[in-house]
């Protein structure tokens, strides 16, 4: 019970902590990895859309959390738009921030699943324009993707900022932009002329490959971090879950492309026949790549229910979202293999995954909403954006959760006079200067 207590405290409780500060200064730490949240949100869309037992009003329901994303990415767009101009140099600073940086990708994989979703709940509805609305987005996008991934690795190379026991699963979202180019080829492709979704399929399944093949780079040193350094504190264990997307996102890509040449019947390589050949070599690879997959989650899923009972602290961070788009894309390819082996147990089993991940990302939501409205989020000292504060404020916050913690306990009866002790302590966040945080 004192654990459950604890963790009421944690990720429930409503008790404000430190003192309040306007918006504006809040905003200073607003960092890339809220856009997290719009991609886990565009991930719920994309699940809804491919259910294989639909009802009436669940299309609207899909358009309802389509839009709700395309709300929060505009607001949080404008939110960091505000954050580097009104503070100057802060772009900079997260661009070398290590920690801020390598959830830059969260942003463009945001606009990734927009892109995604628009075949589903915005091309049935619309004219031709549309068409190449969706055409010019996705070439844009791919653009893009290109530039900032090559740039993100670049950075980090230059700054070398990881060691092998340091490695954490989000260092492979830098490589994501070009991977999603095929999810989003996939979703897509059936909304374009045959030639026109030859180049998508084409361009699709290498960019995939880009990306799974990093992805095997970078999962073996992960694997060997977690074997000579053991697994990460609980509040960082969600985000094991990203290391579930690659070949999840990359079995459901190729079978989806494989769908689109099917739908098109153009030939994609040289042979007339070829859409049904990469149709049956599409469904291959998905199988074999499933499993790896699901032992990532499994692996995830047993480290993040440990972490959650086994003592220590627990506070929400806003990258937990970053494990429904992960887990999204898992149970995509559910879905769309019991499609390409028509097997009514993997459509029953996607279709009850997507509903409890669409639950959890509710769960994520409220969270959220109520870390920030009690500081725990947008705060100095507990965003991703730590490592560039100075160190008097480090030290503030450090203070400030001591306080409260000694608060808390005075309250239960227990250290209270260690909590008045260093009620004379505590400073005001006034006092400290925050124009040094530049």
């Amino acid at each position: 019970m004192g654990l459950l207590k604890q963790r009421y405290h944690e990720l429930l409780d409503l008790r404000v902590r430190g003192e309040r500060l306007p918006i504006a200064r809040r905003l200073q730490h607003f960092t890339w990895a809220w856009f997290a949240s719009t991609m886990g949100t565009g991930g719920i869309g994309m699940i809804t859309s491919l259910y294989y037992f639909r009802f009436t009003g669940l299309n609207t329901l899909g358009k309802i959390v389509f839009v709700f994303q395309l709300f929060i990415f505009s607001l949080f767009t404008i939110c960091i738009l505000f954050r580097f101009l009104r503070y100057p140099g802060t772009f900079w600073k997260s661009w070398n921030n290590a920690g801020e940086v390598v959830f830059m990708p969260t942003f463009l994989l945001s606009i990734a699943t927009i892109i995604s979703n628009f075949y589903p709940y915005a091309y049935p509805y619309t004219g031709e324009w549309m068409v190449w609305t969706i055409r010019i987005t996705y070439w844009t996008y791919f653009a893009f993707a290109c530039i900032v991934c090559v740039s993100l690795f670049y950075t980090l190379f230059r700054n070398h900022p990881f060691q092998m026991g340091t490695i954490i699963p989000a260092i492979i979202l830098p490589i994501f932009p070009c991977m999603i180019c095929g999810v989003a080829a996939s979703a897509i492709v059936e909304s374009q002329p045959p030639e026109q979704a030859k180049n998508m399929i084409v361009a699709g399944i290498a960019f995939q490959g880009l990306g799974f093949w990093v992805y095997l780079l970078l999962y073996g040193n992960n694997l060997l971090r977690l074997f000579t350094t053991g697994l990460q504190p609980a509040a960082d264990r969600p985000g094991m879950f990203i290391l579930v997307s690659p070949p999840s996102y990359t079995g459901l890509t190729l079978l989806d492309l494989a769908f689109g040449a099917v739908h098109k019947h153009h030939p994609i390589f040289v042979s007339k026949n070829s859409p049904e050949w990469l149709l049956f070599i599409c469904t291959f690879l998905a199988i074999f790549m499933i499993a790896l997959g699901a032992f990532n989650f499994f692996v995830a899923l047993i480290s993040v229910i440990t972490g959650f009972f086994s003592p220590g602290k627990l506070k929400f961070k806003v990258s937990w979202f970053a494990m429904i788009f992960a887990n999204g894309g898992l149970v995509m390819v559910i879905q769309e293999l019991g499609k390409a082996v028509d097997s009514r147990a993997l459509d029953v089993l996607g279709q009850a995954c997507g509903s409890l991940i669409s639950v959890v990302w509710v769960i994520l939501i409220i969270l959220a909403v109520r870390a920030v409205y009690v500081q725990e989020l947008l705060y100095p000292g507990k965003d991703e954006d730590v490592n560039i504060l100075p160190p008097e404020v480090l030290e503030y916050y450090k203070k400030l959760e001591l306080f409260d913690d000694d608060s808390e306990a005075a309250k239960s009866g227990h250290g209270s006079f260690e909590a008045e002790h260093r009620k004379h302590d505590h400073v005001s966040l006034k006092e400290v200067d925050h124009d040094q945080i530049l």
